[in-house]
């Protein structure tokens, strides 16, 4: 680990000791108590940063059009050909406004606040700051980043925080959770020893930079390393040599394809009857499961009628919950849409049981940048 310069907080756009003393040298970390900030965890069977980054912009486009966002993702497990981690996401607008704040004041690291208390919690648990009227909080697991938020005093406290972390962190089983509340005006020195002792005992926390200079400098290096491989380049010759062959191979397997297409859809219309046939496996697997499906199974107008009926009838500001996409099937339906809180969620699933004999499980839960959750709902007829 790279020697620890000095340690320092932004507030009130600017950027000041967190406490007395540091050393001149070294890696300097400025403490940001981020308001739009969010966690996004990964997996993909790649691990280029560019294309993780763009695969993360994808899933924010339809709850988030129109918003530039930055996404620093770091990856920090491989197995099996597969590379996990966490991304911070950011707009753009925050993430400029903090870095001209700032200033350039030689190597600085811009770190979510709560972050610095990784180590004091030993890897799980809630990180609660506060901090200019507003407060930061992280829930940790296994010493990696899972959830951060920001919220301003006057609409929760320091405590209901707390505790809507650890409830939070319940969908990971039996781990034991400690917290921590921290008032960064009254704990400099707590705050900067707790950087120090995080980036020791979890030394990959540390690779995380809210600096879009260092994530630049990053795919650069990608690239660079990527277009002087020696391997690319007798990939190339090798291609070279093959592609005559190669070329008519394809057109070979191109006519052999195309028979077997419309074979297919002379089958599909010989079992089906004739009609508009775009896709013949899909289709016939669509009618061979609705010829299947029970008299008395749910149709459509029935899932309907269940969510109506199950669908929280008062909401206010901060208690809402939207429904964005429904899938209904054979089987059941799926529901995908955005809250403010878990347990909205959570009383939506049990309404939904209540009302039908089937399964209801509950699916994957993100958060937002900008505060929020997007959910997901399994609603199954029949048990799996």
């Amino acid at each position: 680990m790279k020697e620890v310069g000095g340690i320092f907080v932004y507030r009130d756009g600017k950027v000041v000791p967190v406490a007395p003393g540091g050393k001149r040298r070294g890696r300097k970390f400025t403490l940001v108590s981020y308001k739009t900030l969010s966690i996004r965890s990964f997996d993909y069977p790649f691990g280029s940063i560019s294309a993780i980054r763009e695969a993360l912009k994808l899933q924010y486009t339809s709850v988030m059009p129109g918003k530039e966002l930055e996404i620093f993702p770091v990856i920090l497990k491989k197995e099996n050909r597969r590379f996990s981690g966490a991304a911070l996401v950011l707009p753009s607008e925050e993430r400029s406004a903090v870095e001209e704040g700032m200033g350039n004041g030689g190597k600085n690291t811009p770190w979510p606040l709560p972050f610095a208390l990784a180590a004091e919690l030993k890897g799980n648990g809630a990180a609660v700051c506060v901090l200019d009227g507003g407060i930061s909080s992280a829930l940790f697991v296994d010493g990696e980043p899972v959830v951060y938020r920001w919220q301003p005093v006057f609409r929760k406290t320091a405590e209901q925080e707390r505790d809507w972390l650890l409830a939070y962190g319940a969908r990971y089983g039996d781990i034991l959770f400690d917290s921590i509340i921290l008032d960064v005006a009254d704990e400099g020195d707590r705050l900067a020893k707790g950087v120090k002792d995080t980036l020791e005992a979890f030394p990959l926390l540390g690779s995380y930079s809210l600096s879009r200079k260092v994530l630049d400098t990053a795919i650069v290096m990608e690239h660079l390393v990527k277009g002087l491989s020696a391997f690319a380049w007798w990939s190339i010759a090798a291609g070279a040599i093959f592609l005559a062959s190669g070329f008519m191979r394809g057109m070979t397997l191109k006519t052999e394809l195309e028979r077997v297409k419309e074979r297919s859809v002379e089958i599909y219309r010989e079992a089906f009857g004739p009609g508009n046939v775009r896709d013949p496996l899909s289709q016939a697997r669509g009618m061979l499961a609705q010829a299947n499906r029970a008299p008395d199974s749910p149709g459509i107008e029935d899932g309907l009628r269940l969510v109506a009926t199950a669908w929280p009838v008062k909401q206010d500001d901060d208690g809402r919950i939207s429904l964005e996409t429904l899938r209904f099937g054979g089987e059941g339906m799926d529901l995908i849409g955005t809250a403010n809180e878990v347990n909205l969620v959570q009383n939506l699933q049990k309404a939904l049981r209540t009302e039908t004999n089937g399964n209801v499980k509950l699916g994957d839960i993100q958060q937002v940048p900008g505060g929020g959750l997007r959910y997901s709902l399994e609603v199954r007829w029949t048990a799996r």
